[in-house]
């Protein structure tokens, strides 16, 4: 067979190994003639790579140029089958055993500057998981800081933050609260004055539950947030994860959904539908102020036309990129748009941990029911929608206290 195979003009080596491997001419040709995927060109098997954690292969020069690309300017959790992409990362287990293999294949397909970045990127990753571990908030390198430390020093670019609040430290943050800082800066400092309350959403911006990776973006919009760096999908308003309902098994009602999270009910998921002035009546009841006008006065925005500046992550046709709002500033809403003032006032609802039970209508109270698996009372024939809707309401505040 080998004989036959050196004939057909395959390497003395190849066609030995494929005569030693095979049972026929016609799978020793096979063997000797692999295709890969990636770029449709035919290999010998010893040319072809397959991945560790799945059934696909592809050519040695595939394989090199796509995960040297990955290394280089991807997060680790990007380094998957390039077909399939698995395998799934989010189980520890799983992800500590494809490195493991990952880093042995590696070793041979890669250059050694690559190979030893992607053993950076795996110290990272573990340096993660310590609970002193911290990211600059602003060249987002990360490091590791010393417990119960004020101040935080970026090794990279010099920075010094606050370790509780992240903002930029300054002397006027010595001695008091985080939210005593922020409220000297609302009243006191020109700089943070002039761009108002876009900041304020940029600095509670979105924090990865899992790695902390801190983004300096709007929870407006859709709250199914994927991080970039773990690949963690969560909340951004309340930071549960969210998973397919079939995985989920939290009750069965979840089995009947498609992706999702079990979200407190003052979580911006829900809130994001009530008006303005329905969160403005809940913040005026527990007596927690709110702004409608910009700091600054209105000469800071402009008058009405003007674009709302709440940075924000959109959606392109070259992939996800941060740029501006850009809706139409409505006039009371302190310098925002809708929809990221509604974003300001459900921030304050969750921050000071009110429940919205009392702007709730009966469609969201039933709805609050079912998510917990119990059973919703009927209207009664010649009751009022008033007297349906507070029963209800005293239900959910009686038999759901408000999980935050």
């Amino acid at each position: 067979m080998a004989t036959q195979l050196m004939a057909l003009r395959f390497a003395p080596d190849d066609s030995l190994q494929a005569a030693a491997s095979c049972s026929s001419l016609y799978t020793a040709i096979s063997y000797l003639h692999q295709e890969c995927e990636l770029c449709a060109g035919r290999f010998t098997v010893k040319e072809m790579v397959s991945m560790t954690h799945c059934t696909h292969r592809c050519c040695h020069g595939c394989a090199q140029a796509y995960f040297t690309q990955r290394i280089k300017e991807r997060p680790l959790a990007d380094l998957r089958c390039p077909f399939c992409n698995e395998p799934d990362l989010t189980s520890e287990e799983i992800a500590s055993d494809y490195f493991s293999h990952l880093d042995i294949m590696l070793k041979t397909l890669v250059t050694p500057e690559i190979h030893g970045l992607f053993h950076k990127k795996l110290f990272d990753r573990a340096m993660m998981k310590d609970p002193n571990f911290k990211w600059c908030p602003k060249c987002s390198s990360g490091f590791i800081a010393a417990p119960r430390q004020k101040t935080l020093h970026c090794p990279d670019c010099g920075t010094v933050s606050c370790a509780l609040c992240t903002k930029t430290w300054c002397d006027q943050h010595e001695g008091v609260t985080c939210e005593q800082f922020a409220l000297w800066q609302q009243q006191n400092d020109p700089e943070y004055q002039s761009v108002g309350l876009e900041r304020h959403l940029a600095e509670s911006g979105i924090s990865c539950p899992a790695c902390r990776f801190r983004y300096s973006l709007a929870k407006g919009g859709c709250m199914h947030f994927t991080c970039s760096q773990c690949k963690y999908e969560f909340c951004s308003g309340c930071g549960r994860p969210f998973s397919m309902g079939s995985r989920c098994g939290q009750t069965d009602y979840c089995a009947r959904l498609g992706l999702h999270a079990h979200h407190p009910r003052n979580c911006l998921f829900y809130l994001r539908d009530k008006e303005p002035q329905q969160l403005q009546q809940l913040l005026k009841s527990n007596a927690i102020e709110y702004d409608t006008e910009p700091p600054g006065g209105t000469e800071v925005y402009g008058e009405v036309g003007r674009r709302c500046r709440v940075q924000e992550q959109k959606e392109t046709a070259d992939g996800l990129r941060d740029d501006l709002c850009g809706r139409t500033v409505t006039p009371g809403h302190a310098g925002l748009c809708r929809m990221h003032y509604v974003e300001y006032l459900a921030g304050l609802v969750w921050q000071h941990h009110l429940d919205p039970v009392a702007i709730s209508d009966a469609a969201d109270l039933r709805q609050e029911m079912r998510r917990h698996g119990k059973r919703v009372r009927i209207q009664r024939v010649r009751e009022s929608d008033e007297r349906y809707t507070a029963a209800l309401r005293k239900l959910v505040e009686t038999e759901l206290p408000l999980d935050v």
